[in-house]
């Protein structure tokens, strides 16, 4: 320890008088000038600008202190400013288009399907006869005898009877290609024509006679009959046609 730190501790751990061991400024004033401010001796001059350092570094750090004493003991601690929440955004709902509705369609909406023309609803009746080179072409004619639509397409069967009901020689064959769709309203016809070969042939010599023509409408199975006087070696058929 070197005299100026000696004479520092005498001064603050002597018994003198609290009075005297406080540093002021007059007294580092006196020890920075050798002014003999210490009752243990007098500081010689070229202590003064260390002891005046020592001082106020002592002085620097008492100040703080004191300074909390006398405001209650202890610093209070600084609590930043709170920060003010931000406002709260509304959220504002989607708005929806209202719904439109759109305009009821209308459609056409078609007649009922006509069904097959059965025999019950059809009235078998003969037309003319023509002859040509050993042939007879005879047309006939369906005509639907209610108020209920029907179709009928493609050929009819036909047989030529004798008076006792017997089918003379053979069935008609079929002539042609089957014609298109046959729509018949209440009193519409469909016509057919059936060609008799009168010319005789092996198997036939003389043409069979005949009183009755059984006929089948396409699709059915029950047969119309009306008188139909005739000789005959074969027998065709053409397809059901309208009748304009």
């Amino acid at each position: 320890m070197n005299d100026l730190e000696r004479r520092l501790s005498v001064l603050l751990h002597t018994g003198a008088p609290e009075p005297e061991r406080l540093i002021n400024s007059a007294k580092i004033a006196g020890l920075a000038q050798g002014t003999p401010t210490l009752k243990q001796g007098r500081p010689s001059s070229r202590w003064g600008v260390p002891l005046l350092a020592a001082a106020a570094v002592v002085v620097a750090v008492a100040i703080p202190a004191v300074i909390i004493s006398q405001a209650g003991g202890s610093a209070a601690p600084i609590s930043p400013s709170p920060v003010a929440p931000a406002p709260a955004t509304a959220s504002i709902p989607a708005q929806t288009s209202p719904a439109t509705s759109s305009p009821t369609s209308t459609t056409n909406v078609p007649p009922a399907a006509a069904g097959t023309c059965l025999t019950s609803q059809l009235r078998l009746a003969p037309g003319p006869t023509n002859g040509a080179a050993g042939s007879l072409y005879t047309t006939f004619t369906f005509t639907n005898t209610t108020g209920t639509p029907c179709v009928m397409r493609g050929f009819p069967g036909v047989s030529l009877l004798d008076p006792a009901g017997v089918i003379v020689g053979q069935p008609a064959t079929r002539d042609g290609s089957s014609g298109p769709s046959v729509r018949l309203g209440a009193a519409q016809r469909a016509a057919f024509t059936i060609r008799v070969g009168t010319a005789t042939r092996t198997g036939c010599t003389v043409p069979r006679p005949s009183s009755q023509i059984e006929v089948y409408p396409p699709g059915q199975t029950v047969p119309l009959r009306i008188p139909f006087t005739t000789g005959s070696c074969a027998v065709s058929v053409q397809s059901v046609t309208a009748v304009k």
